[in-house]
């Protein structure tokens, strides 16, 4: 059964929306004269949600393998996949499990990991619900298992999960003020999500519902937005590399186990909450480190100054990434596996160079012509037509001349490891 199964195709299917109202954000914001929008982050919020739709494909077979198997040989009954109500509970427990799952993954370590990559934006817009996380998926999948033992059908329980990740893309947003008293009571909306959303003490670990804001309420994690929000995390990435934005923090866990005192302390540190921090030596106690008060109107963002010319490559550039791997998303059942891995690699090495174009950094000097040439070897598991190597290899030497006229403006900065 899971060798034919064909997952529903929602949210590819929902991206032209998502971008349709992302340009009319755009356009409120111009007219209310607001800046909702930085290119280099909205680069980096897209190149993290594109990574998380290419890398997610290789870690789908563990969630479902094991949602097929409860599902085949441990569900308590057989819910009719035509059943309105079937759908309705489906969509309200999985929420219901998200909620858990998210609150999960703002209390502990290991999971925050996983779910931080999210959070790193330091702007609240449409496009920042698309940033999302390449690796979350290898764990995230426990928390729905009950689904597979109460009965759901596994087309319905991801087309529930699909119909989640659509909803919560407009919370994402600073244009809507309020939905009125009753929807702001039941749901999660823009005014909770930005709370979600913010450093603020006083906000985070807070309002962590799906579609519903009830679980909130219920179990003790609901905060009104009062102040003005400050986005991002406590200790800032201060990065657009996609690739470091998804291993940073579990680096940083790792790196900390090490210098934790006792094996016991080692261990804690992957499931303590956020800001524990071991002992170091003989004799010191663990503390936990609270997050610090923000001043909206002192907080500095992270924005490399680099020249105009490199913005219109990097974005030029990127547009042609961004297509590619649509197309590829929407054609995936054509793809076979080693074109799918040829895909991946490729747009992956691209993310990689264009943060660290928006970065200035001069190794983009060597990884940009490096991921320019490796795109020919990638063409050649699509195609054997000349014509078609031809094309690229001009778009290759082109891009060269183009970009090699912007390296006075690169400098050699430290690159996170």
């Amino acid at each position: 059964m899971l060798e034919n199964f064909q997952a529903p195709p929602y949210v590819t299917f929902a991206i032209p929306f998502f971008f349709l109202l992302i340009f009319i954000e755009m356009g409120i914001g111009y007219f209310r004269k607001k800046d909702y929008y930085r290119l280099n982050d909205s680069i980096s919020d897209l190149s993290l949600g594109i990574l998380s739709q290419l890398w997610g494909i290789f870690l789908k077979g563990i969630s479902l393998f094991a949602y097929f198997y409860l599902y085949e040989n441990f569900r308590m009954a057989t819910i009719p996949i035509e059943s309105v109500f079937g759908w309705a509970a489906c969509i309200v427990l999985w929420d219901f499990c998200y909620y858990w799952f998210h609150r999960v993954s703002h209390e502990v370590n290991l999971f925050w990991a996983g779910h931080v990559i999210h959070h790193t934006s330091e702007e609240y817009n449409l496009i920042v619900a698309l940033r999302q996380s390449g690796i979350g998926g290898f764990i995230s999948w426990i928390f729905y298992l009950p689904l597979a033992i109460i009965g759901f059908n596994p087309w319905v329980f991801l087309a529930a999960g699909q119909i989640n990740l659509i909803y919560q893309f407009w919370v994402h947003t600073k244009a809507v003020k309020s939905i009125g008293t009753v929807g702001e009571y039941i749901l999660s909306t823009p005014a909770h999500h930005r709370v979600h959303h913010a450093i603020n003490p006083k906000y985070i670990d807070k309002n962590h519902g799906g579609i519903l804001i009830i679980w909130d309420r219920i179990f003790g994690t609901f905060q009104k937005e009062e102040e003005e929000c400050v986005y991002g995390t406590v200790k800032p990435l201060a990065s657009f590399n996609p690739i470091w934005a998804n291993f940073q923090y579990l680096f940083e866990l790792i790196k900390l186990s090490w210098k934790a005192k006792g094996f016991t302390n080692k261990f804690k540190v992957f499931f303590k909450p956020p800001g524990w921090i071991p002992p170091m030596k003989e004799g010191e106690t663990a503390q936990f480190l609270t997050p610090p008060p923000v001043d909206p109107t002192k907080y500095k963002k992270y924005d490399p100054n680099i020249s105009t010319g490199l913005r219109i490559y990097g974005f030029a550039w990127f547009v042609i990434v961004l297509v590619i791997s649509f197309a590829g998303l929407l054609f995936l059942a054509k793809m076979n596996t080693n074109q799918l891995i040829a895909l991946t690699v490729w747009v992956s090495c691209s993310l990689l160079s264009f943060g660290w174009i928006f970065e200035g950094r001069k190794i983009s000097l060597a990884w940009e012509p490096f991921r320019l040439i490796l795109g020919v070897f990638i063409l050649s598991f699509f195609s054997q037509e000349l014509n078609y190597f031809a094309y690229y290899s001009v778009l290759v030497a082109l891009s060269m001349i183009v970009f090699f006229q912007q390296k006075k403006f690169l400098v050699g900065k430290e690159i996170p490891i």
